[in-house]
Parts: C-alpha cells; structure tokens; sequence
C-alpha cells in the first residue's frame, strides 16, 4: 500500500468512527479526495480505483449492517448513494435484496428504452447499467420472473414507444436508437451461458430488425456489433439475414466497420475459413479475417500472418498479429467466448467510449504500454 493510501484510508477510518451509521457523510468524505492534493503526482485510474474500492468498502459494510437491522434510513441512504455518489450502480441497489429497490431499478431499466430524446428532454440521467443490474437481479429467485418478463418484452416496448412518439412529434425517429438496443442485446448476452439462450430469439429479432436496408445508418452500425454477439449463442439462427446484411445493407458501406463485423459473423457460423482468407489476401485491412481465422483455427495462415507481422507498423495491428500467431502455433482454440480474438478487439462502439466508457481493447491497451500511444488515434479499424 503506497503512502497516500496509508493516510487516506486511516483518515477515512477515524471520520467514519465519528460519524457511525451516517454512510452518506462517508460516501462523501471519501469522493471529496479527488482533486485533493493526495492526488497530485498519481496516476489518475490507479487514484480512481483506489477511491472506488475504498467507496465499495463501506457500502458492502452498510450492506451487511441492513441485512441484520432492515432500517429503512439505511436502505435509503444506500440507494442515494448508489444512484448520485457512485454515478447509478444500480448492481448495488439490487445487493439489497428488496423489493423497493428492485423497482426503482427496473423503472430504471424502462426509461433506458424509451431512448436517448426521452433521457435527454426528461433530465433524467439513466444509463445501460440498469440492465446489467437486472441481470444480476435474475439470480434472485424473488426477481427472476419479473426480469425474464421484462427482457422477453423490451425490444416490443422500446419499438412501440418510439412509435407513438413519433406520431405525437415528441421524438425524432419512429425506430428505437441503435444504441438503446445494442445496450439490451449486449446486457442479454451477459447471462450466464446457460441462461441467455431463452433469449436467443429475440436477440435475433433485434439483429435482423437494426440491420436492415430501412433502418438510419447509425442503425445498421449497431448491428455489426449485434452480428458477433449472435456467435456467443448455441441457437442456430437463420444465415440468409446475416447474408442479406452484407449484401443489401451493406452494398455502399463495403468498407464501414459494421459490414466486416458481420462478415466475421457470417465465417464464424459457417466455419468458413476459405471465403475469410480469400478476404485476408485481397484487403488492406484484412482485421476480421484475421480474428475469424485465428479463432476458427486455420493453421494454413500462420506464415502469412508471420510476414505481415514484420512489415507491419502500427502497433495495435502488431499486436493482434503476434496474438493470432501465438495462438495458430499452439493450437490454442478458445471455448470460452470472452477468450476469443474478437473478444479481446473489445466490444464498445465509438458513442460508448464518447460517453465515458473507457476502451476495452485488449490489443490498445497492449499497444499502449509499450510505447505511448493515443487510442484515439490507433484503431483497429478506421470507424
């Protein structure tokens, strides 16, 4: 534990000795170190993290303490802090075990859906972790139910209320943001894999709805990300969408992020190492093909992606070809999704990361602790 830490967590300490039970005056005493001089000099993550876990320290202390009294100051002093100190972790509030809680989440959750006009003009400041908290509210038994409810029903209520909105003029489009229902397909692949495939078909519904020809452009963006959620489900779904996306809807958009999104989609479910290294050969930025070979297994690349390495001088691009050459000459075939090359590429869309979602592309973050590099200007790919 570094110095800082030391006397901070000391201080912090004493105070809450003073201040017993009042998890609010906690909560605030300790975000109040941020832009302290304590934080001069220190990397600002590693002070962040610090702030955080120190933060989680005590609200996992109130939460064992309302486990034990059920004081409802306590419950309330939770929820505020969970939902204005600690930026909406709707995950804490779902700790609770209560139904109150749960509805106040799930009312959350509802919001989130009804798009980005609504959030905006409503002043309301709900975010996609809403969802995420439902799913961890599933595994309650006393939740379950509702949140399968609400997740077998959320695309239909996102699409009717933008709908009626638009028929009201209260909105700017009779179709759901693209990323409102990326954010619900991403959260329901975040089940357990055992549990999401009840959902399977909806995500597919999502999907095929978001990449067609009719939809706004930042539609059909969205679904590319949508195209590789669709391989983390053992549901067979029907390929001639995922075809027809390329074809039709990606027809003038040939080189657009969404379109090579699919396309890995489209190798992956039909294993098709041949079309996907024909694309490798012949495209300057061959970067799909290159996850979709490696994750595949194709060996009969390895030399390719050996020679491309050296001459390659982007450093994220060296990156992913020294990680898919590892794996071809070990033989390395992940079963788990998230070990996958795709995975690692990182799986927020470029509005995400404008809204504060920090970067999580393994090959960046590699690339960046080598040499001093700005993500923002190295991609993996130029969208």
């Amino acid at each position: 534990m570094k110095n800082f830490e030391k006397i901070i967590d000391q201080e912090v300490l004493d105070f809450a000795k003073d201040n017993t039970g009042n998890y609010n005056l906690i909560a605030d005493k300790i975000r109040s170190y941020f832009g302290s001089s304590y934080s001069k000099g220190v990397d600002f993550y590693y002070f962040k993290s610090f702030i955080e876990g120190l933060i989680k320290k005590y609200i996992d202390q109130a939460i064992e303490e309302y486990k034990i009294s059920k004081s409802k100051d306590l419950r309330m002093q939770i929820i505020e802090i969970a939902d204005y100190m600690l930026d909406r972790r709707y995950d804490v509030m779902i700790s609770l075990d209560e139904d109150e809680a749960f509805q106040k989440v799930l009312g959350y959750a509802t919001d989130f859906l009804k798009g980005e006009d609504f959030l905006f003009f409503q002043k309301l400041y709900v975010n996609s972790q809403s969802l995420y908290a439902l799913v961890k509210a599933y595994y309650n038994p006393k939740f379950k139910s509702d949140v399968v409810l609400f997740f077998k029903t959320a695309f239909d209520y996102a699409k009717n209320y933008a709908r009626d909105n638009d028929k009201l003029g209260t909105s700017t489009s009779a179709d759901p943001d693209g990323e409102t229902l990326l954010e619900l397909v991403q959260a329901i692949s975040s089940f357990n894999d055992e549990d999401k495939e009840q959902f399977a078909g909806i995500v597919f519904e999502i999907y095929t709805y978001s990449s067609h020809k009719k939809r706004r452009y930042e539609m059909n963006q969205a679904s590319g990300f949508m195209a590789i959620q669709l391989t983390y489900f053992q549901t067979t779904f029907d390929i001639n969408v995922i075809i027809d996306a390329i074809e039709i809807t990606g027809k003038h958009h040939a080189d657009d992020t969404f379109v090579k999104q699919t396309l890995y989609a489209k190798w992956f479910f039909e294993e098709n190492t041949k079309e996907a290294f024909l694309y490798f050969q012949k495209n300057s930025n061959p970067i799909f093909a290159v996850f979709a070979l490696t994750d595949l297994g194709f060996k009969e690349a390895l030399p390719f992606f050996i020679e491309n390495k050296r001459e390659e001088e982007n450093p994220v691009m060296w990156e992913i070809y020294n990680e898919a050459i590892q794996r071809l000459q070990s033989g390395y075939i992940p079963k788990k999704k998230e070990d996958r090359m795709i995975w690692l590429n990182g799986n927020l869309t470029p509005t995400q990361r404008a809204l504060g979602a920090e970067n999580d592309n393994v090959f960046v973050e590699r690339a960046k602790q080598k040499i001093a590099i700005d993500d923002t200007v190295y991609e993996t790919d130029e969208d």
